[in-house]
């Protein structure tokens, strides 16, 4: 007889989620993916896909089929089941069977999650004006961070006596722990980040026909669940960059709708215009010896969106610059002087493997870039309102309606993480503009926040912490083709 090997993962989002139905809220450009209760879900879909693509970095191709199936002429079923990731109560226990609307309501975050809007970022696209572009602007719902989901994985094989089997077994759990390892939407703007904070393995003999039917029985209706890991990952170190940042002097970022200083408070918050960006996050704690969730006060953020659309800009004028050094596509303001404005805005193609590159005409020409950046908490002391107005350049009084304040945080510290797809391989001008444009970031030439024209998104790296930048994990087209040329050639 055989054995059957259950797994029981528990995943906690460290970011917001979107894994989207592909239909549209009302008043919103996303739906998220509800189950029969209206509560978000995982679908087991989205998880087989994302593990499979991370899998091809450490089995083979048949070892790949073997475990996730395949088809075509000849075709073959997934050796693994995957179960739909179920939503965690407050409680942190997996939400079970259908529940009446008082049951949801009573329970603090279910009440939340069922709502049509859980969280929401507002979006928009920067054109190289630095304004919106036409049509530029969307809404995306979102799942907040620090929500879990229980996820069960069964798989049948009398085989694993095999090493080899239980070596890809181990390799494949591990992929878990892959920076990369991200659900949803835009994961490569810092959503849909996880880690896996509890989990346990349970081997099964079918020998023992009424132990093993009283063991998967439980197992189903999911009355054990893990409160610490019990599986042994070995974490991936493969992190591209982490770049600590401190402020010079005030700072602002986003759009944001609560106060973080001590003006947090009082009918004068209303009149203050723009406010940093924050969002609040479930926070899980112990009481009593039972783990409970209760959602925090809005933290201020630094979104992944925007800090890659930032990098992205300096990225493209440093790329430009190494080309036209070297003879190639090199484009200059003073060339494209009767341009279009749909030229002045198009993102080079040459950047493409990177960045990514979405062909409107040829979808097949699109590429999702190789470069994830995550949301980074920011952290500060103190905060200050400034108040700003327009002034009539007839009179030398303030123009009607004109006056406006903003809340600045006072030299605050924040960390950018960035990681690049394993087996990247750039150009050598656009793996130097990336070079180019860490450093400018480093000794304050790139600003990274809002109001960059009033002095307000000023960094430079932290000198209190270290800064890492790993050039190594990408190749270039140059060095690829000097070895391949040498590997053909001793053969």
């Amino acid at each position: 007889m055989g054995k059957v090997y259950l797994t029981r993962l528990i995943i906690e989002t460290q970011s917001p989620m979107a894994i989207n139905t592909g239909n549209r809220e009302v008043g919103f450009d996303s739906q998220l993916a509800r189950d029969a209760n209206n509560l978000p879900y995982v679908p087991a879909t989205s998880i087989a896909g994302v593990w499979k693509h991370l899998a091809k970095e450490v089995l083979s191709e048949n070892s790949i089929d073997n475990w996730f199936g395949y088809t075509g002429k000849e075709s073959q079923s997934s050796t693994l089941t995957i179960s739909d990731g179920v939503l965690h109560n407050s409680k942190n226990k997996p939400v079970q069977g259908l529940l009446t609307p008082e049951a949801i309501n009573q329970d603090s975050l279910l009440s939340m999650l069922v709502q049509a809007r859980p969280h929401h970022r507002e979006r928009v696209s920067i054109n190289d004006r630095g304004v919106a572009k036409n049509t530029g602007k969307f809404d995306q719902i979102l799942l907040p961070a620090g929500i879990r989901f229980c996820i069960d994985i069964k798989f049948y094989d009398d085989r694993l006596a095999n090493d080899t089997i239980s070596k890809e077994w181990d390799d494949l759990l591990n992929c878990w722990q892959n920076p990369l390892f991200a659900l949803g939407a835009n994961t490569r703007n810092g959503l849909g980040k996880l880690t896996v904070v509890a989990s346990n393995t349970e081997v099964i003999n079918l020998s023992d026909v009424i132990s093993a039917s009283h063991k998967m029985q439980s197992h189903a209706l999911r009355e054990n669940i893990p409160e610490k890991n019990n599986i042994n990952f070995i974490a991936e170190q493969n992190v591209f960059a982490t770049l600590p940042l401190k402020a010079l002097d005030n700072w602002r970022s986003g759009a944001g709708s609560q106060l973080l200083g001590k003006y947090n408070k009082g009918e004068a918050d209303k009149s203050i215009a723009m406010i940093t960006y924050s969002e609040p996050k479930v926070k899980w704690h112990s009481k009593a010896g039972k783990t409970q969730a209760e959602i925090s006060e809005p933290k201020a953020v630094l979104c992944g969106s925007s800090i890659k659309g930032i990098l992205a800009h300096r990225i493209t004028f440093h790329w430009r610059r190494h080309e036209a050094l070297l003879g190639k596509t090199g484009m200059w303001a003073e060339e494209m002087e009767h341009a279009s404005h749909e030229q002045w805005e198009t993102r080079p193609e040459g950047l493409k493997y990177l960045l990514g590159f979405a062909d409107q005409n040829d979808h097949e020409n699109s590429l999702a870039g190789s470069l994830y950046v995550d949301d980074s908490d920011i952290s500060f002391v103190d905060t200050t309102i400034r108040h700003h107005n327009s002034i009539d350049r007839f009179t030398g009084g303030v123009r009607k309606g004109a006056l406006y304040s903003e809340e600045l945080l006072y030299q605050p510290e924040f960390t950018l993480t960035l990681n690049i797809k394993k087996g990247t391989v750039l150009s050598h001008s656009l793996k130097q503009a990336l070079s180019d444009t860490l450093d400018d970031l480093k000794i304050g030439l790139l600003p990274m926040g809002a109001g960059s024209g009033r002095g307000t998104s000023i960094v430079m790296a932290n000198p209190e912490k270290s800064w890492l930048v790993n050039l190594d994990h990408i190749k270039t087209e140059s060095i690829l083709a000097v070895t391949e040329e040498t590997q053909g050639a001793s053969s």
